[in-house]
């Protein structure tokens, strides 16, 4: 195992090394490097990984996050519990780029599918939840920056969410967000209506697979226009393990003066995808095992 690791790494430096010098028939040569290596898919996805980390992320997604002025992170994670209902639970947060300024926020949802249209609608995708066309999501989020923060806040949000999805032509997943957001702000409360419409196309080649993204979202603010806002947004979704997707993004916020300002965002997501009767299998297969040792 250290020898293909080592084989990974030396190959990697190459097309580094090829791709700053822009020797592009050395990338193309350099790109058989690990034939025998990728028919694994463990080694394949690890080399695939390793790739984008080293260089893909480096040359142009470093060029897009310098360009930001704010950057997203954040970890998602759904865990099926039947056909009907999964939990889905996110964790994140803003850094703005030039400034002190940070801010987080926590999420906990319940969504409950119906209307299935197709026994296979996503095989390629570690989507919980494959085969329904319309669901209905509502749970509660809490956001906050810390105390020392220049524009201190306090949000607590209860989210009701109406979606549904079709697929186009060309296989082109296309979902219809509404979703409504009931918040109380420094001790204010507003609400919001946000529709989005969302564009997904699942690609995959002999050792990748994953889903070229993009949307546009319009925040609609009951009571203060001034703070209405659009934001459009591109992204890739690249499959790491069987359950869990690692996305990158880049976030456009178009202005909208006096109050909203155009702002540019980098963000990279990981998602895990769990259901629950694989995770009660794994540990009735740990406790059977445990037993047998005694």
């Amino acid at each position: 195992m250290r020898k293909e690791f080592l084989q990974i790494a030396h190959s990697i430096k190459c097309l580094k090394t090829a791709l700053q010098s822009e020797e592009l028939h050395v990338v193309v040569n350099k790109m058989k490097f690990s034939a025998d290596i990728l028919k694994s898919a463990f080694y394949g996805r690890i080399c695939v990984a390793l790739l984008l980390l080293s260089f893909s992320a480096e040359q142009s997604l470093a060029q897009l996050a310098l360009k930001s002025q704010e950057i997203w992170p954040s970890i998602d994670a759904y865990y099926r519990i039947n056909q009907k209902f999964r939990v889905y639970g996110t964790i994140g947060g803003t850094k703005l780029d030039e400034s002190s300024y940070t801010d987080g926020a926590i999420g906990v949802f319940v969504d409950h599918f119906t209307y299935p249209i197709t026994s296979i609608f996503r095989p390629n995708h570690p989507d919980s939840l494959p085969g329904k066309f319309l669901w209905i999501r509502g749970g509660f989020q809490y956001s906050a920056t810390p105390p020392s923060a220049e524009d201190p806040f306090k949000e607590s949000m209860i989210v009701t969410e109406a979606n549904a999805r079709y697929y186009l032509p060309y296989k082109i997943l296309f979902t219809w967000k509404n979703r409504f957001d009931w918040r109380l702000k420094n001790g204010e409360f507003n609400s919001r209506y946000r529709p989005k419409l969302m564009f997904e196309k699942d690609l995959h080649t002999e050792f990748l697979t994953f889903t070229a993204t993009g949307f546009a979202e319009y925040y609609l603010n009951f009571g203060n226009s001034a703070v209405n806002r659009l934001r459009t947004q591109l992204g890739v979704e690249i499959k790491v393990l069987k359950r869990a997707n690692y996305e990158i993004f880049w976030n456009h916020q178009f202005s909208h003066q006096p109050e909203i300002q155009e702002v540019d965002a980098f963000g990279m997501t990981l998602k895990v995808y769990l259901d629950h009767q694989e995770v009660k299998g794994f540990f009735e297969k740990k406790k059977k095992g445990k037993k047998a040792k005694k």
